[in-house]
């Protein structure tokens, strides 16, 4: 009886002590997304895993995309963000200074010209969840689109931490490398 109880410790500290090296699998995680970009510019949003595919969202300033999932093993989310510009909103509220600033950017970048990136939001990492997001209290990773890039809400800096400059390369935690638009589009 003693020995068999013994064994029952044993093995218990050796589940907890691996399982404290792990990430808190079947646990409820949120993402979260939100933009405070400045001069009226609507943030693109598309999250994906490579079993789930979010629609395409779009996201006013002050507004947010959040989503849930349970952390399972092969969990892992990607956002693709892109910085839209409202043309309608931003003439009528700025006028001159807005036509000024739309021909420059026009005429250097292109009618079109968005600036983009492309991070994960979520990697079923204890590093990843304690270290880049809140910790699984609140179990939350809350990352915010600025000018100069995306920030993460963190517990460790006890607030927002830069993470990604707007059309960098990020790296890729599951290969190890760049993640490019095609390799997203193909997860």
């Amino acid at each position: 009886m003693g020995r068999g109880l013994l064994i029952f410790l044993l093995i218990l500290i050796s589940f907890d002590s691996i399982n404290s090296l792990m990430p808190p699998l079947f646990r409820k995680f949120n993402v979260e997304i939100v933009n405070q970009l400045g001069f009226n510019k609507k943030l693109q949003v598309h999250c994906k895993s490579g079993s789930h595919d979010f629609p395409i969202t779009y996201l006013n300033i002050g507004e947010n995309f959040q989503f849930k999932f349970t952390i399972l093993l092969t969990t892992r989310y990607w956002c693709n963000l892109w910085q839209v510009r409202d043309v309608y909103t931003f003439f009528s509220t700025y006028a001159i200074a807005a036509l000024t600033l739309y021909i420059s950017n026009y005429m250097f970048q292109g009618p079109d010209y968005k600036h983009h990136v492309v991070f994960p939001a979520f990697v079923p990492d204890k590093d990843f969840i304690d270290g880049t997001c809140t910790g699984m209290d609140p179990n939350v990773c809350k990352w915010i689109a600025k000018e100069e890039g995306v920030y993460v809400l963190n517990k460790k800096f006890d607030g927002e931490y830069f993470m990604y400059k707007w059309d960098a390369p990020t790296e890729n935690p599951i290969v190890g490398s760049p993640m490019s638009e095609y390799e997203f589009n193909h997860l």
